[in-house]
Parts: structure tokens; sequence; C-alpha cells
């Protein structure tokens, strides 16, 4: 796989090149004629092909552990270099168009019948909606239909874009439910918000079912949090219902996730599965357009990779889709600030700003009103007119 790697500035990047295995001669010959976007490609005939060629044009490479390393300005350049001849071009044609889906940034994502724009100065906002006894953080609070949907019309109102609804807790150590009893829960809620507000309404279930239930109440987007995994059912439900679907990155079962995470190297290997769940859904019949991908925050990583997906959340870019992001509420910052769950607003801020910044589009929040606010000051900030 070939990919960007997203460093901030020199320091961040000789901190993740050290990471990678290069050693401090490839790291300082790399920093020193450093430009915009690090590439890293994996050992094979690719990289040794583009070694050889950075080699003719003077270009710094390294290589780490089983990646070569070098640094480029732009895809323009990159298409100069091919104009060396043929087989510089082939070689360098997947360069290009890494550099050219890393740099996409504008979606029109099919929603059923709707269309959700994304790619904005400020990222869309997705509500939480648990409409169940158990959730980590508000569980019981919204879990008759009634409560359900005045809490769905308050977010409305508090300028939610979207509204996800789930029948059935993904807390770490959580069981599942009987599909009927999901379908109970949700479809009434959904069929309700979709008659009384405008916003995007997204079914939170592994199950194909729920997922088929749910579009006929009038979801539009399906949030699986095992990427079509769990049921062989779910990839031709989101197919056949024409709804958008949101492909989370997830180590193992909501009882079993949290036991002992561990990965090696936490972006190859999450780009490198979830680029898998892409190519499925694709394979199933779904429209790549209609594909949003989630890192997966909590599910199966430890603090250090919830913090790194926070930090790099452009690594994300590489798989040309765009990105959501659930940082909230989260056991992660608990442990960061000690606070209980019901008490994590400002820690959860705090993640939303980082992760606005750093290129979601969109971001589920628990705090609607709250969360808006903070992205729509770093949109201001961020589209500011020069002076």
């Amino acid at each position: 796989m070939i990919r960007v790697l997203h460093a901030g500035g020199p320091g961040e990047a000789s901190r993740r090149l050290e990471f990678l295995g290069v050693s401090r001669a490839g790291r300082e010959s790399l920093l020193r004629e450093l430009r915009p976007y690090i590439l890293c490609v994996t050992e094979g005939e690719l990289a040794d092909s583009l070694a050889a060629l950075l080699a003719r044009l003077g270009v710094p490479s390294a290589r780490g552990g089983k990646k070569l390393l070098f640094s480029v300005s732009s895809a323009d350049q990159v298409e100069k270099w091919g104009e060396l001849g043929a087989d510089g071009r082939k070689t360098l044609a997947s360069v290009q168009e890494t550099i050219h889906r890393f740099l996409a940034k504008d979606f029109v994502v099919p929603c059923g019948a709707r269309t959700l724009v994304l790619g904005g100065a400020a990222p869309r906002i997705m509500g939480i909606l648990n409409v169940t006894p158990d959730s980590f953080s508000d569980g019981g609070k919204y879990f008759s239909v009634e409560a359900a949907v005045r809490r769905g019309i308050e977010m409305a109102a508090e300028g939610a874009d979207i509204i996800d609804v789930g029948g059935e807790s993904t807390r770490p150590g959580s069981l599942p439910v009987p599909e009927g009893e999901e379908i109970a829960r949700v479809v009434p809620v959904i069929r309700e918000l979709a008659g009384g507000t405008g916003v995007f309404l997204s079914v939170d279930t592994t199950k194909a079912g729920v997922a088929r239930e749910a579009a006929a109440a009038g979801a539009c987007i399906i949030n699986d949090t095992s990427a079509l995994a769990d049921d062989p059912g779910m990839a031709d439900a989101a197919r056949d219902t024409g709804c958008a679907v949101v492909l989370m990155h997830r180590r193992g079962t909501p009882a079993t996730m949290q036991a002992a995470p561990s990965y090696e190297s936490l972006f190859d290997e999450l780009l490198d599965e979830l680029a898998g769940s892409v190519a499925a859904a694709e394979h199933a019949g779904i429209s790549r357009d209609r594909i949003v991908v989630d890192p997966g925050v909590g599910f199966g990583k430890r603090l250090e990779d919830n913090l790194a997906l926070h930090r790099n959340l452009h690594d994300l870019r590489n798989l040309g889709r765009p990105v959501l992001l659930g940082p909230s509420r989260k056991s992660f910052v608990g442990k960061i600030t000690g606070k209980e769950a019901g008490d994590r607003l400002f820690g959860t801020a705090a993640a939303v700003a980082i992760a606005a910044s750093g290129g979601a589009d969109i971001l589920r929040v628990h705090d609607v009103k709250e969360m808006g606010e903070i992205v729509r000051v770093i949109a201001a900030i961020r589209e500011g007119a020069e002076c």
C-alpha cells in the first residue's frame, strides 16, 4: 500500500519517521528537503522502482522497516517527474493517484432519495440518540419512544444535521439484543422523526433486518460498527435500500473489543482493514460515493491509539472517503480528566475541536448545541479574511 503520511511539521515528521524505523541519518536527509507530503510505500516492486527513480532524480528517500519514504511538493511535481519517460510515468502514476485521493475534500453522498453534502468549512453534526437502557453515557434517559422523539426534535432545533438512532448498546462489554426488540426500539422513533424534522436520519445497527425496517421508516444512513461484517445480509440491505453507509473500524465485538487491544502500527493496520471494508462494500454493489469511514474511537483501541487518531486524523484521507469521528464522552476522555461519562463535556469539546481542525467531515456527539458552537467558531476562524 502507498499512502500519504500526515505530519504537522519537521518535529512531528521526525517522530513519525523514527517510529517507522528510519535511521537518524535517513531522517536528517529527508528533513533537510522536507516537502508538504511524505509518501510511505510498502516494500515491493513499486518501492524498488520508486527508489531507483528517486535516486536518478536526486530526491532524498529513506527506508524504515519494510517501507520506502520520501516527500513531494504536489501531484504536479510528480507529473513532471513522469516526463522522464514511459517507465517513470508508469511508476509514478500510483503516487499521483494517492496524492489526489488524499486531497479529496468535497463529497456529495447519496442517502436514499436525498444527498448529503460534506467537506465545507464546518463538519456536520450527528446527534446521538440512544433508545437503550444500558448505553455507557445516557442509557435509559431516552428509552421510551416519547422521550426519544422529544430529544430528537430538540437536537434538530439545536442544529443537528443528522440524528443517529440506536437500539443496542455498543459500549465495551455489552451484549447484543434480539433483532425484534431492536426494531421495536428504533423504528417508531425514526418514523416520528422522519415526519417531524428535516434532518437526515441514521440507524446505528449491525443487523440487516433492523436496517431494512429503519430505512422503510425514514432512515437514509446505516451506521454499522462492524463495517457490514457481523450480519451476512447487511451489505445486501445497504445496497437495496440505497442508504449511505458508515463503515467503522473495530477489532472484536463490543463484548470483547477492549479485553487486550494491540497494534504494531496503528495506521498501517487500520487503513489496510478499512480499505478492505470499503472494497468489500463496493464488491457487494454499494457505490463508493455512498461510503463514509469511521476509525472507531474506543472500539478495540488503547488510550494511545485514541489520542493518535485525533492527532493524525488526516491520515484517514488516504481512503478517499469522508471521515466520521465519534469522540463524545468516550472513556479516553475520562482517563485523561478523571471524569465520569456524564461529566465529560469539556474534555469532549477539546477532542471535537481537534477533530474539526484535523479534517473530520461528520462529528458524532451527545451535546449537539455545544459542539455545534465549537465547530462554527473553528470554521469562522479558518475561513476568516486576511488582514
